[in-house]
Order: C-alpha cells, then sequence, then structure tokens
C-alpha cells in the first residue's frame, strides 16, 4: 500500500466513522485508523501508526477532519467518565489495579527497547495529553489526538519539546556528575 492509498483508507475510514457506518462500541477512533491501516497494509502497528501521522502531517485538511471526528466521537456523542463512576467500587478498584499494572509493564518494556530519550519524550506527551484532559474535561484518548493535533499543525511545539528534554537531560548530567 503506497501513501496515496493509506491516506484513501484513512478518509474513507473516518467517514465511515463520522457516518455511523462503522459502530465502535467504545472504541478510539484514532486506535480504529491505526488498525485499519495495519490490517490493509501489514504494517506493524507502530508504523500504521507512524503513517497516519504522516499522512496528518502532509494534508492540514485531512488533519482537520480527523480531529473533528474524534470530538464529534470522544466528546460529544460520549460521556466515558460517567461509566466509570456507575461501577462499584470492587469494579472501580479492579479496572484501575489492571491499568495500573498495564502502563507499569509497558514502561518496563520501554526500558529494555527503547533510548531514554524516546521514554522521555513519551511521559512529557502523556503529562501533557493528561493535563489537556483534565482542563478541558475530555477523555484521555481525546485529549491525546488534539495534542498531536496542535504538534502536527506547528512543528515549533516539537522543537520545545525537543529542547525541554534536553535542558533535562543537561540537569541530569549535571546532578550525576555531582555525586561521582
Amino acid at each position: 500500500m503506497n501513501f496515496r492509498e493509506a491516506e484513501t483508507l484513512v478518509k474513507e475510514t473516518l467517514d465511515d466513522i463520522k457516518n455511523h457506518k462503522i459502530e465502535l462500541r467504545q472504541d478510539c477512533v484514532a486506535c480504529h485508523v491505526i488498525f485499519s491501516l495495519k490490517q490493509n497494509s501489514g504494517r506493524s502497528e507502530q508504523d500504521a501508526a507512524d503513517l497516519l501521522s504522516e499522512i496528518l502531517t502532509h494534508d492540514p485538511t485531512l488533519n482537520s477532519e480527523f480531529i473533528e471526528v474524534v470530538e464529534q466521537i470522544h466528546m460529544k456523542e460520549r460521556n466515558m467518565g460517567g461509566a466509570f463512576a456507575m461501577r462499584e467500587r470492587e469494579s472501580k478498584d479492579s479496572y484501575l489495579e489492571t491499568y495500573f499494572s498495564n502502563v507499569l509493564d509497558e514502561l518496563t518494556s520501554d526500558l529494555r527497547f527503547a533510548t531514554h530519550d524516546v521514554i522521555l519524550r513519551k511521559l512529557l506527551l502523556s503529562y501533557l495529553a493528561l493535563y489537556l484532559a483534565q482542563t478541558i474535561g475530555v477523555d484521555y484518548h481525546a485529549a491525546t489526538e488534539e495534542m498531536y493535533y496542535l504538534l502536527r499543525r506547528d512543528d515549533a511545539k516539537n522543537s520545545k519539546i525537543a529542547r525541554l528534554i534536553a535542558r533535562f537531560e543537561e540537569k541530569v548530567k549535571k546532578t550525576d556528575s555531582g555525586l561521582s
């Protein structure tokens, strides 16, 4: 699957989601688009996510359409926080325990296979998305997509993140050299 075919698939998938030809239930819009790319292109999930980001960065109009569909589904049509609040305490605790463990397992895996700057960027972006979710009152997936939308529109934001990571790494180096 070439770039143009992938771009067409993204457009068609978004239209199908927006027009409810695809029923997501409680699934994420972005995840569904990524899995569609993965399935149709034979790429890995990470490569499909990278391809989606490249497509959306390349086409600002599609980027805008993408975020509109995310907002429609995640913000206007859903109230995911309410479903969690309605659970019994035991169910909530089980849910929290499971996802807490999943996050730690993922970070442990990252420590084995990714460089420190990749892990630091991931943690920073997660923090930013969480902050957005809290301040604008949406679920995490929607906030993450809003943040990525912003990063795709304005490369200066990526430069700011890179500078912050560099400053953090410099501070760690100074602290480590002071302990030696």
